[in-house]
């Protein structure tokens, strides 16, 4: 077993975590309004017109909702399911659905009828509530098989005027309830919010399923607050500065979006916003202009992608600047990542350089004030990271799971980027034999939701087994290599951590995912999924017709521009690593026709599947040929130094 690596938090740091502790997600929502009832808890646009919620009224409504849940029979322990996109009547249900002991959970928007009837059967949920009458629709197919569903709650009763379900009731009906059983009885909802305990728990949140069916990770109070959200505090302390605005986009599903947008604000002043469309995310943006901006991996890169795209088609005067900003870019951060100060010289030109072109840039995409940036939810690719902290974006990179929430992330200004790097109070951290990241302390899981067998599998002698592998970079910090079993062994008998191939792939602007297959096989091929809005400006730059996804991914010279792409990738990688035959896959992959998970996880096995003819056509006897002859023509050539250093590290 590896060392034990521990954080070393601020003694203050330390000292709020452990007040925190002792506080149930509940309590510390009704301290917040207590201590800041006039303050603006979050905003929402309606209409055109973004509208203010103050603590005072937010507490009004949270308490309305969750009075109506316990005259409809809620009680300590039973689950609320919610599915829809983030919006204010989100937040109250949950808030309100815990305040009273409940267990919420939430349903992503993109699973399939199948996944949701799964995961309502599986948490037995008693209440559903749904934002508006797709979702409706969902469930409504499903119902008559969950004995245990009480009521289907409907926020947006919009196009609902024809359904005459006896379980379905407005979000407004069970708000009014609420407020009439307040009348008699003032004092139970605070009786029902004190009894809310810790360790009691407080959300499911599903598994991915990439694997097999989606479980569900039971998490406390305790682990939201302190295995979490606290912790990005120690990651980001900009965030215990002044008030922050952020843009709340991804699904309230995610565990990522939840603590972020609903539990952050109850320790630290941050304000979400959320956009009248969940979809016209780059609109949101430029309206709030955050100051504090989370994001998985792929939102940072198609924005970047965004960025670099409309440089190229920009006048030739706006193309040189951006040349010259980024050479000197480049040569500024250098020294940041190093942790030293740039000569005066290189810091006035940097300067100039940012003011000139880099900051009109983050204007334009509304990045323009942000003081500090997270990434999480899978690795991102070093260069991508690279790319923005040139453009002056602080950007970190977090590495988190399921089942023990924030496990690591990279602290201080301008990290350099390629790790994950160190725990956050209070976990503790060691690599086992195989590489496997083992952590242990407050903020695991407590279980697997009706699956012991899988507890016992991930929980052993108090460490969990996250099943991520990862290394130590020569200066102490993780960095994860890929999933103890998604590594793929060559028929060479080369290991291949499939990540560090897909990975540097999806950096690309034009390829939005990247699967490798490789597992048995003489050599790595791949398909590729093209990112459709960068392809299309691309293709209408060059005068490409196309009609659609299909006829673009079809089109020669897509192909050919893939071909580069991978070209370009291939130089920075290991010879065994390098993806020697790829194919442009015809449709783009619908989380909803379960393509992919809800969360765009692959799922290796089944895409293999849907495209087996496009996956054995890169390994017909004819191309193993070519390969065999490229392999000689190549073999007296010497290895760039990235390569041959990533062969040196991997012992290839």
């Amino acid at each position: 077993m590896g060392e034990i690596v521990r954080s070393d938090a601020s003694e203050r740091h330390q000292a709020r975590a452990w007040e925190i502790y002792g506080k149930s997600v509940p309590q510390l929502f009704w301290e917040r309004c207590q201590r800041t009832p006039e303050r603006v808890a979050f905003r929402y646009k309606d209409l055109g017109i973004y509208q203010e919620v103050t603590w005072r009224r937010y507490l009004e409504e949270v308490e309305a909702f969750a009075l109506g849940l316990i005259e409809l029979g809620l009680e300590p322990g039973d689950r609320i399911a919610i599915m829809g996109d983030p919006c204010p009547k989100y937040f109250i249900a949950d808030l309100a659905a815990l305040c009273v002991g409940g267990i919420s959970y939430g349903i992503y928007t993109t699973c399939s009828v199948p996944e949701v009837h799964y995961q309502l059967d599986n948490g037995g949920a008693k209440f559903f509530v749904a934002e508006n009458q797709e979702y409706v629709d969902k469930i409504l197919a499903v119902a008559e098989r969950l004995s245990g569903l009480r009521k289907i709650i409907v926020a947006d009763l919009r196009a609902m005027f024809l359904y005459r379900d006896d379980q379905l009731i407005s979000f407004r009906a069970v708000e009014e309830l609420g407020r009439r059983v307040k009348g008699p009885r003032p004092g139970l909802f605070q009786e029902r919010l004190r009894q809310a305990k810790p360790d009691d728990v407080a959300v499911f949140v599903y598994t991915s399923g990439t694997t097999g069916p989606p479980k569900a990770a039971t998490l406390t109070h305790r682990d939201l607050m302190v295995g979490m959200v606290h912790t990005y505090l120690e990651g980001c302390p900009e965030l215990n500065r002044g008030t922050h605005r952020l843009v709340t986009h991804l699904p309230l599903a995610h565990l990522l979006e939840r603590s972020i947008s609903i539990c952050l604000p109850l320790i630290s002043d941050v304000v979400p916003h959320v956009g009248e469309e969940v979809e016209n995310l780059r609109q949101t943006l430029y309206e709030v202009s955050p100051t504090f901006f989370h994001a998985v991996p792929r939102i940072w890169e198609k924005i970047a992608s965004r960025l670099l795209v409309g440089i190229e088609r920009s006048s030739r005067l706006k193309r040189l600047s951006f040349r010259a900003a980024m050479a000197i870019g480049r040569r500024y951060i250098e020294y940041r990542w190093a942790g030293r100060r740039a000569p005066l010289y290189w810091a006035l030109l940097y300067r100039v350089a940012a003011f000139t072109v880099f900051r009109p840039m983050l204007l334009k995409v509304g990045l323009s004030r942000l003081r500090s940036a997270l990434t999480g939810g899978a690795p991102i690719p070093p260069r991508v990271q690279a790319l923005w902290h040139i453009w002056g974006v602080n950007l970190r990179n977090l590495y988190g799971i399921t089942e023990g929430t924030v496990v690591t992330c990279q602290v201080g200004d301008f990290p350099r980027p390629g790790d994950a790097g160190l725990p956050l109070f209070p976990k503790e951290v060691r690599l086992g034999a195989d590489g496997e990241v083992l952590v242990r302390g407050p903020g695991l899981f407590t279980g697997y939701w009706k699956n012991e067998g899988a507890t016992l599998e991930a929980l052993r002698d108090g460490w969990l087994h996250t099943g991520d592998v990862a290394e130590l970079t020569p200066e102490g910090f993780f960095r994860i290599v890929d999933r103890k079993k998604d590594i793929m062994i060559t028929a060479g008998g080369k290991n291949i951590a499939p990540s560090e191939i897909e990975n540097p792939l999806k950096a690309s602007p034009y390829i939005s995912e990247a699967v490798l297959f490789a597992d048995g096989r003489k050599y790595p091929a791949a398909l590729i999924e093209i990112d459709f809005d960068t392809v299309s400006e691309w293709a209408r730059q060059y005068g490409i017709l196309y009609t659609g996804y299909t006829s673009l991914a079809t089109h020669p010279k897509v192909e050919g521009l893939i071909a580069e792409e991978l070209q370009r990738i291939n130089e920075q990688l290991a010879r065994v690593e390098q993806v020697k035959r790829f194919r442009i896959i015809p449709k783009e992959l619908d989380p909803e026709e379960g393509d992919t998970t809800p969360t765009r996880k692959i799922k290796r096995r089944h895409l293999y599947e849907m495209f087996r003819d496009l996956v054995e056509s890169m390994y017909a006897p004819g191309e193993e040929a070519l390969i065999e002859a490229e392999m000689r023509d190549l073999r007296g050539l010497e290895k760039t130094p990235a390569a041959a250093g990533q062969e040196r590290r991997r012992g290839s």
